[in-house]
């Protein structure tokens, strides 16, 4: 008995003793150390959606549903984003924005301070996300500048460009496209930015639905030839044309088109002009001759693009034919065929109700979109047969040499 006691004794010693030296010659499992890392939301770092411009280190979101999207590897993350005078009005005019996580939306405010630090998500390891910061509110309205991205992460790049899709639109527009009043339950509801949601507008559901990356240049009460008029006096203040190659209104820098390729451009314009037309024939054809230059326009800075015209939501119903027609004789005088018009969904009030001022709700603008995908896909197809037939025509005269 007494020897079986010495033996698990002495077994007992040696193992305590042969511990220690197997702990020491074998790698323990090491907990990640996170670091703090401060990032500028530049292209390096984040991939840039519609018109921005980067002024003293700040990303401004220059457009309607302007933004910047990046993935990122790590246990907190937050930003830094700032604003301008507009931040002084009352928050329900304030310019409007979202912050999305992995594509949902986690916050959504209007900026009512000169700055503010917001956190998209933390924890107590990294994990992998996908973070976006969008203007939802129209740009004359106040826009939104990223400022710096902060992460705490264990790796040493944690923040990189999210890849840009296939397909990719230019929306240029005013109100509609801006998604005026698309929350407000009347067309009595006065206009607030809490009301206007990019995010609803028929531009960027149909860019979803096409799984597209999208531009916008739109501003409400602008149009070709006139803007917005209660009196019939022409409006030259408030054209799309001048801005069109400039930022926006508020950056008022130069856009550089050849630096980003549409595959499609959709004009929606002229709703405000026909404030200013009316049924008067003679203005209708200023209209027209306004709308061929601009297309002459949209063209020179997008040449491989195929464009879509459409106007008809809010009525017009005497300047719609009008589009058509600028478009017909734009053709007859360019050459170009790569283009269309279609008259768009009219809003059905009864039926779907109306946001302020007789716009367009959110119901109406998932008509729109829907509509406008139809016409894109066809679209679409039309330029993949062009192609196709183009490339036919090549090989044959190639085999006939």
């Amino acid at each position: 008995m007494r020897g079986r006691v010495f033996i698990e004794l002495a077994v007992a010693v040696l193992l305590c003793l042969a511990l220690p030296a197997f702990s020491r010659g074998r790698a323990m499992p090491a907990v990640p150390v996170a670091s703090r890392q401060i990032m500028s939301p530049t292209e390096r770092n984040v991939r840039l959606i519609g018109r921005t411009c980067t002024t003293d280190g700040i990303t401004w979101l220059a457009q309607s549903g302007s933004a910047v999207e990046f993935s990122v590897e790590g246990r907190r993350v937050t930003l830094q984003l700032v604003g301008g005078e507009e931040t002084d009005y009352d928050k329900e005019l304030c310019p409007r924005f979202a912050v999305l996580l992995d594509g949902e939306v986690v916050l959504d405010d209007t900026l009512d301070e000169d700055s503010r630090t917001v956190e998209v998500y933390s924890g107590n390891t990294d994990r992998s996300a996908v973070v976006e910061v969008m203007q939802l509110s129209e740009a004359k309205r106040g826009v939104i500048g990223v400022e710096t991205i902060v992460v705490e992460s264990s790796e040493p790049y944690s923040v990189t460009p999210t890849l840009p899709k296939d397909l990719s639109i230019e929306f240029i527009g005013d109100s509609i496209t801006c998604a005026y009043g698309v929350e407000s339950a009347s067309s009595d509801e006065p206009f607030v930015t809490t009301k206007e949601n990019f995010m609803k507008s028929y531009a960027y559901l149909a860019a979803e639905a096409l799984n597209a990356d999208y531009s916008t240049v739109c501003y409400s009460a602008f149009g070709v030839v006139s803007g917005w008029t209660n009196d019939g006096t022409r409006r030259d203040d408030k054209l799309v044309p001048p801005l069109y190659e400039r930022v926006s209104m508020e950056h008022d820098e130069p856009w550089d088109s050849s630096a980003h390729h549409y595959d499609i451009v959709v004009i929606n314009l002229g709703t405000n002009d026909f404030t200013y037309t009316g049924a008067d024939k003679d203005r209708m054809e200023e209209f027209v001759q306004a709308y061929i230059e601009f297309l002459k326009q949209v063209r020179a800075n997008h040449p491989e693009s195929y464009i879509i015209c459409t106007l008809g939501t809010m009525g017009c119903e005497d300047l719609c034919p009008y589009v058509k027609k600028a478009l017909k004789e734009y053709r007859e005088a360019t050459g170009d065929t790569r283009n269309r018009c279609y008259r768009a969904k009219l809003i059905n009030e009864k039926k779907d109700g109306i946001g302020t001022y007789g716009h367009p709700n959110a119901t109406t603008q998932k008509k729109c979109a829907k509509q406008l995908v139809r016409v894109i896909r066809k679209a679409l197809r039309t330029q993949a047969s062009a192609t196709h037939l183009e490339a036919r025509e090549s090989a044959r005269m190639f085999d006939a040499k």
